[in-house]
């Protein structure tokens, strides 16, 4: 795991510490689940990419641990929608092999995933509102979360990500599915 990476989630644990001091209780619909969120993408056949992903960045540990994420997870679909849609754009060749070692040799992937994550519990209700509203990431970047249940990255060379399923309730967090990767690049 890189250093940026150890220090990110070491600041946010700090802080989702002294948040939970003064959260209120979950609603009924976000209860803990039995899995963590590590546990929940890789025992899914459609989280493989992700999963892959997190394994080599290191990141799996800190989902499989007790501190509360909010994950907005891409599925095997997505990596091969962005694959196509930056190779395209002249990235790589259009794999998602390809893509993943790319985001790896640069040191990228741990932006990408960063990209991902929000600090604590956030059901479907707290991220998708009446009005569009930035989502702090642990990344230190934000996307914007549309009233219509899409998220919009920073990348002019990819398609915006919608919500397909929501509120997958971890232990350690919620997981919200969606259809395409997030790009923090412009």
């Amino acid at each position: 795991m890189s250093n940026r990476l150890r220090a990110t989630l070491a600041t946010t644990a700090a802080a989702a510490l002294a948040a939970t001091a003064f959260a209120a209780p979950a609603a009924a619909g976000a209860r803990p689940g039995s899995q963590t969120i590590y546990q929940i993408a890789s025992s899914s056949p459609d989280f493989t990419y992700l999963t892959a992903a997190l394994e080599a960045t290191g990141l799996d540990a800190a989902l499989d641990g007790r501190d509360q994420y909010t994950v907005f997870a891409p599925t095997d679909a997505a990596f091969e929608r962005v694959a196509d849609e930056l190779g395209a754009a002249g990235v790589g060749d259009g794999t998602v092999g390809t893509l993943l070692g790319f985001l790896v040799a640069n040191d990228l992937a741990d932006d990408v995933l960063l990209y991902h994550v929000t600090d604590g519990r956030r059901i479907a209700k707290s991220v998708v509102g009446r009005t569009d509203k930035p989502i702090s990431t642990l990344l230190g970047s934000s996307l914007t979360a549309t009233s219509s249940g899409t998220l919009v990255d920073a990348s002019p060379a990819t398609s915006d990500a919608a919500i397909v399923a929501t509120d997958i309730s971890a232990s350690n967090g919620v997981v919200h599915v969606i259809d395409n990767v997030l790009v923090p690049l412009g």
